[in-house]
């Protein structure tokens, strides 16, 4: 039987893209000081773009419009296609395999499970979700897609063979990170703007379209937060940051993602000229 430890939980809050970023980077330092796991829900503002770590910003973004319109673009840590943050409730969890029993899985199966709470959040909702891999039978998984939503693995979320939202994850040595997006309404039309490649807008949804009602996204998060603990039978309290801890997380916002070296270039192999 596995030791259940109290997870950390930060409630929701939106903030700039930077600062989102950078959290979620300071995140993965504090459990490997402390080795406590932490669930954390946020949103973005203003609305932003993430591309993932090794994307090519100068041949997938349409930086033109992005200058244009104010639209910040910032890289994440974690690999995988861009997002539009608008309308969204966005999610991060810091764990090792113990925290949630799945030591010694293969990655898949344990992103399988890992993704189990959110199958269930849909569910609540009256949705029918699905991996992937069950239904989506003809599709070839894999393969960089510049728009997340139009991109297909094996354990993405659909519902009615659309994919709604999209998670990404990365490991470092027994730690796990992920966070995910999951949009609840917006015009499917906008991404076009911003994103140089073409956007099926008919391949992916919000939940708001599907359980045809509106929701707003601090009320999302708390009905995340509950099935969360009910999925992974575990115990969370509400800790808000220190001061120490918005220092450090400042000093990831001036030293790394504000600035362009990391958002437009990023490591040596994000930029596919």
């Amino acid at each position: 039987m596995r030791a259940v430890k109290e997870w950390r939980h930060i409630s929701y809050e939106q903030l700039p893209c930077f600062d989102n970023m950078a959290i979620d980077e300071y995140l993965i330092k504090y459990y490997e000081k402390t080795k406590r796991p932490v669930l954390r829900f946020y949103g973005w503002s203003p609305a932003a773009i993430s591309v993932g770590k090794y994307q090519s910003v100068i041949n997938d973004i349409n930086i033109e419009a992005c200058t244009d319109d104010d639209m910040c673009v910032v890289r994440r840590i974690t690999g995988g296609g861009g997002i539009l943050h608008e309308d969204e409730l966005t999610y991060s969890i810091v764990c090792s395999e113990e925290d949630i029993g799945c030591r010694n899985m293969e990655v898949k199966k344990a992103f399988e499970k890992l993704n189990g709470f959110i199958l269930n959040f849909y569910r609540g909702y009256g949705l029918k979700p699905a991996y992937a891999v069950e239904v989506l039978k003809k599709t070839v998984f894999g393969g960089a897609a510049p728009f997340c939503y139009t991109g297909h693995e094996e354990y993405d979320i659909v519902v009615k063979g659309k994919k709604i939202g999209g998670n990404a994850q990365m490991r470092k040595k027994n730690i796990i990170f992920q966070h995910g997006s999951i949009p609840l309404s917006g015009a499917k039309e906008k991404p076009l703007k911003y994103f140089n490649a073409g956007i099926n807008t008919e391949g992916f949804t919000t939940l708001c379209a599907e359980a045809k009602k509106h929701i707003e996204p601090a009320e999302a998060s708390l009905r995340l937060l509950d099935v969360f603990k009910a999925t992974f039978k575990v115990k969370v309290k509400e800790e808000k940051f220190l001061e120490k801890e918005k220092e450090a997380v400042d000093r990831l916002v001036i030293e790394k993602y504000s600035s362009d070296e990391w958002n437009l270039k990023g490591g040596k192999d994000a930029l596919r000229a």
